[in-house]
């Protein structure tokens, strides 16, 4: 096979340039401190990567969003505990001014006191987070959700809650409706309400009842028709009469059972019907008015005083019980983090070994090149200087 001299001269310029070449590629890599400089070093790895990198994004974002959650969330935890401690000590006062002891000037300084925990509550329902959000307005975030005129408190945003994507298809609730924390808080014993007649004249005391079973939902009233006799009402319509009225024994009907105590007069009547929803502020209000205007050793007060303290209970019952709910949620964001940075973890580990360099193997490999680059060149010179024309 003959070999003409320009084939000669061209293979040894090309073999030059190629060992040049990769001499040059891998002196990039060492500069870089990565295998794959651009996508043509290894395509497959490149795209590898780019994949890697954008879930390694996506996930950054998720870690930044459990982060504002939980932040959210710690802050409405303190507002909520706030509440609840407000609400503590309205039934401590409440304990005190039931005692028996107390004359009206006292109810009065109580009535103070809890007019003060009417405006911290209220405050803390109109509070805003550091970017001038309410936080107990639902989706109306802009809108003070609670506005307060004379005693009576409307409430001025929505039922929505604001969300935050801190999984691939998780959108935790970051706020509450100030409907769902402060107003849909039930009456009486949580299931059913009993109330005294407001025109009874007797000293009969009725407590807040207790469900027997499960109670049936109906409307009873019970009428006095005498100091020792009684009819009972279903839903108006007479549901049994004549019965016997004995001073703190128990009566069961539906379900709901109660106690009167002392002596009603005939005309008297109480009633035992659904728990309804009633807001905190209704309740304080309620106790306020009360405690301002009430004769604590009327019949009328004491009842009242019973509803009164219901409602707290069940007030102090739904912060716990919202507060769990927020409990729960950190607890998943903590749970979401610990995975969101294992996972961060891994796509960085992953990143490492698809395009981070391995310089022991590099430098070698440069090494290598170095030694072919030196052989090309001076072969290509020994080549290159083989002519007859030497032997002339």
């Amino acid at each position: 096979m003959r070999i003409s001299t320009p084939q000669i001269y061209a293979n040894g310029t090309n073999g030059i340039l190629r060992n040049q070449y990769d001499q040059y590629r891998l002196q990039n890599q060492l500069s870089t401190a990565r295998k794959v400089v651009t996508p043509a070093d290894d395509p497959v790895a490149a795209a590898q990567a780019l994949l890697t990198e954008q879930k390694k994004n996506v996930n950054a974002q998720f870690l930044d969003n459990q982060g504002n959650a939980e932040s959210q969330l710690r802050e409405l935890e303190s507002l909520m505990a706030s509440v609840g401690g407000a609400l503590t000590d309205c039934k401590t006062r409440w304990v005190e001014a039931g005692n028996g002891a107390y004359g009206d000037e006292q109810l009065k300084s109580i009535a103070m006191d809890i007019r003060s925990k009417f405006a911290e509550i209220l405050g803390i329902a109109n509070n805003a987070d550091s970017n001038g959000l309410y936080r107990f307005a639902g989706y109306q975030a802009s809108t003070q959700p609670f506005a307060e005129q004379g005693g009576a408190v409307t409430y001025q945003g929505d039922s929505g809650a604001r969300q935050l994507q801190v999984e691939t298809s998780r959108f935790m609730e970051i706020s509450f409706s100030g409907r769902a924390f402060f107003e849909a808080i039930p009456t009486g014993n949580g299931t059913f309400v009993v109330n005294a007649g407001a025109a009874n004249a007797g000293t009969g005391v009725v407590d807040n009842g207790s469900v027997v079973g499960n109670f049936d939902g109906n409307t009873y009233e019970i009428q006095f028709t005498s100091p020792t006799t009684y009819d009972v009402l279903q839903n108006g319509i007479t549901f049994s009469t004549g019965n016997t009225y004995t001073s703190g024994s128990a009566i069961t009907l539906g379900g709901a059972q109660i106690a009167i105590g002392g002596a009603p007069a005939a005309g008297d009547a109480f009633t035992i019907e659904p728990s309804r929803e009633e807001s905190v502020f209704a309740t304080l209000e309620k106790f306020i008015d009360a405690l301002e205007t009430g004769n604590a050793s009327s019949a009328e007060f004491q009842n009242t005083m019973y509803r009164i303290g219901a409602s707290l209970d069940q007030g102090l019952q739904h912060v716990l019980n919202q507060r769990a709910s927020v409990g729960a949620r950190l607890l998943e964001i903590d749970n979401l983090k610990a995975l969101g940075e294992d996972l961060d973890v891994q796509y960085d580990m992953q990143l490492s070994s698809l395009v981070d360099l391995d310089y022991a193997s590099t430098i070698s490999d440069l090494a290598q090149k170095e030694l072919q680059l030196q052989a090309a060149q001076q072969s290509f010179v020994k080549v290159t200087s083989l002519s007859l024309f030497n032997y002339i």
